[in-house]
């Protein structure tokens, strides 16, 4: 054994098993035991979880990790305003360094908060995955294609596709699968059917999953109807391809019934962003219609831009307390369905539901430990209440992928934190805001 944790509360969130003052032991990055009685042989290292938890880490499954030096630069705009207004020029200015630096912004922001894995889409990626390689967070990764140019309009002629087959070449599958290439189109309304084909097409032949906006706000999925017969950004999507392959479809926030059975069908996720959506005033995905459907959702933050946090505890608790709000029945969500969406749902998401999402024997020792001594988590009642409606991402005391310390007691262990807050204030914020 490589490391074994001692007298843990440990949640596997492998049909719903919770063990008191356990043991979980860890070899060569891997789950290797799991269970009450010490397991036999000696361990190069003990932690002792006495009045902690641990669980499987959580996954992200929809972020935008370069915005993190935009973090509460746009608020109070709506997602039209946002974007044009005050995102799209900022983002102009990006160069390969700052989106590197806001990147590992982020990810150190994440790990703090529990997440080992994330699902992103931003430009420059391989500035990105150079973030993602060096801090040892999971990654899958894409670039959302835009064009408006259908008289000039290629494949090939695209920076974003220029930009995914340098990824693909150069990070796809890197260090035994922990980065991944998604293929992504940024939305319905910001290109055309020539894209969305080529897009289906080159996902399919290299087995990559998709990642796409869809039906944010009311107006992109009226003006779609508009624009298309009447078909809704979901159908017009499938009728070209795009849910072929495991697509994540953002948002979600006014899909429809029929929208529901397609994703259903096509064996999609929908990213649920609560916190995001509230806070650009664009609604409220109707998630327990999703799950009463058979849809699988898992969550997201989007961008910090949008959020302003990174902490996936705080987007769990939202989610589950707008469904009970909206509905007027406080039992239409399960605070046990709540901990699903962000473990297993978001692992499935990502193509990692053999490797992540769990803790189980066999699986990469992708776990975060919480303490639980702390006021705010005590005393507990249920584990799975505890988590969504008490628990913050400040309470996690130690974040691991693939058995690999990334985050333990306040201290980063992949990523130097001090050096690279200086490099924000001295290189970011100049260079994006002019300050």
């Amino acid at each position: 054994m490589d490391i074994l944790f001692i007298n843990a509360n440990i949640l596997t969130m492998d049909n719903n098993k919770y063990i008191e003052n356990g043991y979980v032991a860890i070899k060569d990055g891997k789950i290797s035991y799991i269970g009450e009685v010490k397991p036999e042989g000696e361990a190069k290292e003990i932690i002792d979880a006495k009045n902690h938890l641990i669980m499987p880490g959580l996954h992200n499954i929809h972020t935008h990790l370069p915005m993190s030096a935009m973090r509460g630069y746009a608020d109070e705009y709506d997602l039209d305003s946002w974007l044009n207004k005050m995102v799209f020029p900022v983002e102009a200015k990006h160069d390969e360094k700052t989106v590197y630096l806001s990147t590992l912004l982020g990810i150190a922001d994440s790990i703090a908060h529990g997440t080992v894995s994330v699902k992103e889409m931003y430009f420059k990626l391989d500035e990105i995955g150079k973030a993602v390689f060096e801090s040892g967070i999971k990654a899958n990764i894409s670039n959302g294609a835009i064009s408006f140019d259908r008289a000039g309009y290629t494949f090939d002629s695209l920076n974003s596709t220029n930009e995914t087959k340098s990824f693909f070449k150069n990070w796809h599958n890197c260090d035994n699968g922990r980065i991944k290439l998604d293929m992504s189109i940024h939305a319905e309304y910001t290109s055309f059917d020539r894209v969305w084909l080529d897009h289906a097409q080159f996902a399919k032949e290299n087995n990559l999953l998709m990642h796409v906006h869809v039906s944010e706000t009311l107006k992109e999925h009226v003006e779609c109807k508009e624009r298309n017969g009447g078909l809704t950004p979901v159908q017009v999507l499938d009728k070209h391809h795009i849910f072929d392959t495991r697509t994540t479809a953002a948002h979600c926030v006014f899909i429809e019934k029929e929208d529901m059975n397609i994703l259903r069908a096509r064996d999609a996720v929908i990213a649920h962003n609560p916190i995001s959506n509230l806070k650009l005033g664009s609604g409220i995905a109707p998630l327990c219609d999703m799950l009463d459907c058979g849809v699988r959702v898992g969550i997201g933050t989007d961008g910090v831009c949008s959020n302003n946090s990174h902490d996936m505890f705080e987007e769990i608790k939202t989610a589950v307390l707008l469904q009970k709000g909206m509905t007027h029945n406080p039992a239409i969500l399960s605070s046990c369905k709540g901990v699903e969406l962000a473990t297993v749902n978001g692992a499935y998401a990502q193509g990692r539901e053999h490797e992540s999402g769990m803790i189980k024997v066999g699986m990469d020792a992708d776990i975060i430990m919480i303490n639980l001594a702390r006021p705010n988590l005590y005393p507990v009642h249920d584990i799975y209440s505890t988590i969504v409606y008490s628990m913050r991402g400040l309470d996690v005391t130690m974040n691991m992928v693939r058995g690999k310390m990334l985050y333990y007691k306040g201290e980063f262990k992949t990523i130097d934190i001090e050096k690279l807050m200086y490099e924000i204030k001295s290189y970011v914020m100049p260079k994006l805001f002019g300050k």
